[in-house]
């Protein structure tokens, strides 16, 4: 019953706010725009889409192909909407693992619940949450899953996890190089050689596999190296800059009070269940990436370390008191964010307000859209979700080149409302001034809000 209330509380302060948002068009292509897309066209005839609005093959871009357990939502709702509602139940699913172990009696209630209002309230995935979606985000699911497989010895299980986890993201494939060796180490030489033998044929694919089966793949490597002419000083500097270093506090706050308990118990943790948080966190020191969907897998392995201690005690109510407490304080800033833009909808967050006017426009102009189903569409980078189901959508400043491509619709909000970035606020103004000058140029929607045209569009940033 509690960890049915924790469940209720996290969806209406964390998921609700997230949905209301998507409704009123506020998450901008990057992520939300991209994977809807992927969503939208991914098919048996076609299981690599080309994303215009990303200008890769989904695959080339990251390896995610969990993403093919989403697509059945897909049938079933707007794409945008099948993968918020894919998102959500990935991260409550995390909490299966820890159930299951609650109905067999094996952990009690103290530590499901501590487990669970961790996993769910944790700064790491509430942060995760606003900003959707990613499959990064929904590795806490197999996570916990592995995690449980480990403990209980079920190597079946443990490889089923391993295999989700893999494909969640590529950088999980290098924990499961950690696995091995340490298992290795450990004795346990035969399933350490099936382990690296899952983790070496994945990793091949991906860096190898990949480019020569669909071509040329996204090199995400570079942002972990030295930008051109960058000392090694610069580059440590900039990721022990202060901004990285409250991240990290602010994630790791939430495990002093268990922390101080389990030293108390003179409890020792698992050194190789440790060793496979340092692929996570050296991607993620390297890549200064500790911000949206980076931190709610790594927090979620973290916490999963502590598993083993909780199988055998419970934690005492201070630690449950102290960590709720935590949990709300570290949280603040996420939680007001979020009533803000329900309690006060109509004024924030300020470049996507739920007034009758914008709402009634944006919705005039995707029926028009609707209607208008061929020739490529440029878009407001918030705009994207919504109309993720068309085939040739584009967003404004782009990763497409500039003043190549020949637009049949243009539909964009006018500043300082929606989401211009790349391109400033200042330069679309100029653009839309540009578009509606063309002698070309057939204005369908021309208010305070929004800019919708039919005509013949570049654009040149």
């Amino acid at each position: 019953m509690v960890l049915f209330a924790l469940v209720l509380l996290w969806a209406v302060v964390a998921v609700a706010p997230v949905w209301l948002q998507a409704a009123r068009s506020c998450f901008a292509t990057y992520d939300l725009g991209i994977y809807a897309q992927a969503l939208a066209r991914m098919s048996l005839s076609d299981p690599n889409p080309w994303l215009s609005a990303r200008q890769v093959f989904i695959f080339a871009d990251h390896f995610d192909p969990v993403l093919w357990l989403a697509r059945p939502l897909g049938a079933l709702l707007p794409a945008m909407w099948a993968g918020l509602l894919a998102e959500a139940l990935f991260v409550v699913l995390s909490l299966a693992p820890l159930v299951w172990l609650y109905v067999r009696g094996l952990l009690d209630r103290a530590s499901t619940v501590f487990l669970g209002a961790v996993l769910l309230f944790n700064t790491g995935t509430l942060a995760a949450l606003i900003y959707p979606i990613h499959p990064t985000t929904w590795a806490m699911l197999p996570w916990t899953w592995f995690a449980v497989a480990y403990c209980l010895r079920r190597t079946g299980w443990m490889f089923a996890a391993l295999v989700l986890l893999f494909a969640c993201k590529e950088e999980f494939a290098f924990v499961g190089l950690m696995l091995a060796g340490g298992l290795w180490l450990r004795g346990e030489r035969r399933i350490a050689l099936w382990v690296f033998t899952l983790s070496v044929a994945w990793l091949a694919f991906v860096f190898f596999g990949r480019s020569a089966l669909w071509g040329e793949t996204v090199n995400y490597r570079t942002r972990l190296s030295p930008t051109a002419g960058q000392g090694l000083g610069a580059y440590l500097a900039e990721r022990f800059a202060l901004e990285h270093l409250r991240r990290i506090g602010t994630l790791l706050t939430v495990f002093i009070p268990v922390g101080l308990w389990a030293w108390r118990q003179k409890w020792k943790p698992d050194w190789v269940w440790l060793s496979l948080l340092l692929p996570m966190i050296g991607i993620r020191f390297l890549g200064m990436a500790w911000r949206a969907q980076y931190g709610a897998p790594l927090m979620a392995a973290a916490l999963m370390a502590l598993l083993p201690l909780l199988l055998r005690r419970g934690p005492p109510p201070w630690v449950l008191l102290t960590t709720g407490v935590l949990l709300f304080t570290t949280n603040q800033n996420l939680l007001r964010s979020s009533w803000r833009s329900v309690s006060r909808s109509e004024s924030l967050p300020a470049h996507c307000p739920a007034t009758p006017a914008r709402l009634d426009a944006l919705q005039r102009a995707k029926d028009v859209l609707a209607v208008n189903q061929g020739g490529k569409v440029l878009l407001g980078g918030n705009l994207v979700p919504d109309v993720a189901s068309r085939d040739d959508i584009y967003m404004v400043g782009g990763p497409q080149p500039d003043g190549v491509l020949i637009y049949d619709l243009v539909l964009v909000e006018k500043p300082p409302l929606g989401i211009p970035a790349p391109v400033t606020p200042e330069r679309l103004g100029e653009l839309i001034d540009l578009w509606r000058s063309q002698p070309d140029t057939q204005v369908l929607i021309d208010d305070a809000h929004v800019f919708l045209a039919r005509g013949r569009f570049t654009v040149v940033r």
